[in-house]
């Protein structure tokens, strides 16, 4: 009913030397939360507004359950937007701004109160229906807006950032209560937010979007542990992944990532990739994220044959809670360890360096492209 179909789809804009959206290729199925995220300029936004109907697309086809939409205005294409500024009418009660939109599609004075009422009471808002903005925190009018567009009952909802002008603690009870509401109407939504955090917990599936090019869709989870390339791994996951620049050389019958402080066993499960990829091999990225990096005492580093492991010094502690962030110099490199809040390690200790090779990744670094992971997920 409200699935969405974008065929390459292009935007440029006048004057622009290359587009805003290159080649949106992507099927959105009915009732799924489907997040787009990315930095400031990546062409979310944009996109967002092309299924609006709030921009031209300069090129492609677009559909909407099973509907070429491509030149149907935004009143006709059965959709519902959540803005960044709620956008309510300061003069209007809740209620009224609520049904404001019905009214204008002259919808019967009873099933405007049924639909507004029962909105009120999902978004727990009933109390508020004689208030004015002005009288309401911003978690209450984002609320409003949401259900400024429930009431609507739209094939898809639009959501452009609709949390970024909350605290944090607000917005992360805003997140919970989208999620639970997309639960309870299960209505096609489209999000849009540069904040990962936002598109990790929210998403079924997310998509990446760097230079307007689409770099990745794939639910959370295969996002952070099978990234596809460079821009992936680092922009998904908080502290970032770490990235340490060598090459990949094949010792004995073994292959090792190399450089002037690492020489690490690459398990077997990667030899397939190495073989076939086509990659420079003189130029790799490993990537390893924090937890899979472990940190043991240095007692009898100086002796210590493990050639799974490198001495390091910690630069920095961060306390995060639940987990303590530790920086580390390994010579000229810098690497994060995610450990225990109550870590018996301090600044300037000198510490073994312990990498889960197995949960490593490897990039080319002239093209950025991964040379896959064990899984080898959606491949």
């Amino acid at each position: 009913m409200g699935s969405i179909v974008f065929k390459h789809v292009y935007k440029q804009y006048k004057g622009e030397s290359s587009p805003s959206v290159n080649d949106f290729d992507l099927r959105i199925e009915d009732g799924e939360f489907l997040v787009l995220v990315g930095p400031s300029g990546c062409g979310k936004s944009t996109t967002l507004r092309m299924l609006a109907g709030l921009e031209d697309i300069t090129q492609g086809e677009l559909y909407i359950d099973g509907k070429f939409v491509n030149y149907t205005s935004p009143k006709n294409r059965d959709i519902a937007m959540v803005f960044q500024n709620y956008a309510l009418y300061p003069n209007l009660s809740v209620y009224e701004n609520m049904a404001l939109g019905l009214k204008l599609r002259k919808t019967a004075k009873h099933d405007i109160e049924h639909r507004v009422n029962r909105a009120a009471r999902v978004l727990e808002i009933s109390h508020l229906l004689d208030k004015r903005p002005n009288q309401l925190s911003g978690g209450q009018k984002q609320r409003v807006a949401l259900g400024r567009a429930i009431v609507r009952e739209p094939q898809v909802f639009l959501m452009d950032e609709p949390l970024s002008n909350l605290d944090a603690k607000l917005r992360a009870q805003m997140r919970a209560e989208i999620i639970k509401l997309h639960g309870t109407i299960k209505t096609t939504t489209v999000y849009v937010t540069h904040d990962q955090v936002e598109a990790m917990t929210m998403g079924t599936r997310i998509v990446v979007m760097k230079n307007g090019i689409i770099q990745q869709v794939a639910p959370p989870y295969e996002l952070y542990d099978d990234p596809v390339n460079l821009f992936v791994a680092g922009f998904i996951g908080s502290p970032q992944m770490n990235m340490i620049e060598g090459g990949i050389e094949r010792r004995d019958g073994v292959y090792y990532f190399t450089n002037k402080r690492f020489m690490l066993p690459i398990p077997a499960v990667y030899e397939p990739h190495i073989h076939t990829n086509g990659a420079n091999l003189r130029q790799i990225v490993m990537g390893i994220r924090s937890e899979h990096v472990v940190l043991e005492p240095s007692e009898g580093i100086e002796n210590e044959n493990d050639e799974r492991t490198v001495s390091g010094a910690i630069d920095m502690m961060e306390l995060m809670g639940a987990d303590t962030y530790v920086y580390l110099k390994i010579g000229e490199f810098s690497i994060i360890a995610r450990t225990e809040a109550h870590s018996t390690f301090r600044n300037g200790d000198r510490v073994r360096v312990r990498l889960n090779m197995r949960k490593a990744h490897f990039f080319d670094q002239h093209t950025g492209m991964s040379l896959r992971a064990p899984g080898d997920v959606g491949r």
